[in-house]
């Protein structure tokens, strides 16, 4: 499903400020498996998840996205890829917070031109349902604790029901339990079929993972089976 090939990502390439994010990056992740994405910070880790959403593009190598190579597409096509295929998950949530649980994640919907304006309701319960969040739908963002923001944040990643969620550090900012929580979250989502790729910096939310990868200095040092 992704596979990248000898991926290089240079920022101010050529300019004395040049840095090497990502070096020769070779990967193959295939559809529906569970992977965690480790390293410090500067290690490389979330450039190589902007790459892989289609948030970003590399300097040079190759990314084939299924049948897609998406190294010869522009932003607009990237764009129209990620929105038909990716859903995410950010560390700090990424919703409004003066709206409703509702209406954050409807607005994925209003912008996909496949979606009918009369099925938005039915496909936000059945999400809010789905991750156990149908008694919040109607209370504004701010009223909720940080495990409710990131299920709802979970919720608006996967209403569109991309085949492949990426979670940019998703528990940083929680507390261990909930942490764990939000984990087997995306475990039962993981057993219904998605692809995920968590980028943590915590060897104990890795774990949870059924694969994890290393990054160090941009180059995968570690790929390995966790359970």
């Amino acid at each position: 499903m992704i596979e990248l090939k000898k991926l290089n990502k240079y920022y101010n390439y050529g300019k004395s400020t040049e840095v090497h994010a990502l070096k020769d990056v070779d990967l193959y992740i295939g559809k529906g498996e569970f992977v965690s994405v480790m390293g410090v910070s500067g290690s490389g880790k979330s450039t190589l998840l902007h790459i892989i959403g289609c948030l970003d593009s590399a300097t040079d190598g190759t990314y084939i996205l299924g049948k897609y190579n998406v190294s010869n597409y522009g932003e607009k096509t990237r764009c129209d890829l990620r929105n038909d295929n990716i859903g995410f998950v950010l560390q700090d949530f990424g919703l409004i917070p003066e709206k409703s649980v509702y209406e954050n994640i409807s607005y994925p919907l209003m912008f996909n031109p496949a979606v009918k304006f009369s099925q938005i309701k039915g496909k936000v319960h059945e999400v809010e349902e789905k991750i156990g969040i149908s008694d919040l739908s109607k209370k504004k963002v701010s009223e909720l604790s940080g495990g409710q923001k990131q299920r709802v944040a979970i919720c608006r990643a996967i209403v569109n029901e991309p085949a492949i969620i990426l979670a940019d550090e998703p528990t940083a900012a929680l507390d261990k339990k909930t942490a764990f929580d939000i984990m087997s979250v995306f475990e039962k989502l993981n057993e219904s079929g998605k692809t995920i790729i968590i980028v943590t910096h915590d060897k104990d939310i890795a774990a949870k993972c059924r694969r994890v990868i290393e990054i160090t200095d941009g180059r995968i040092v570690s790929d390995s089976k966790s359970k």
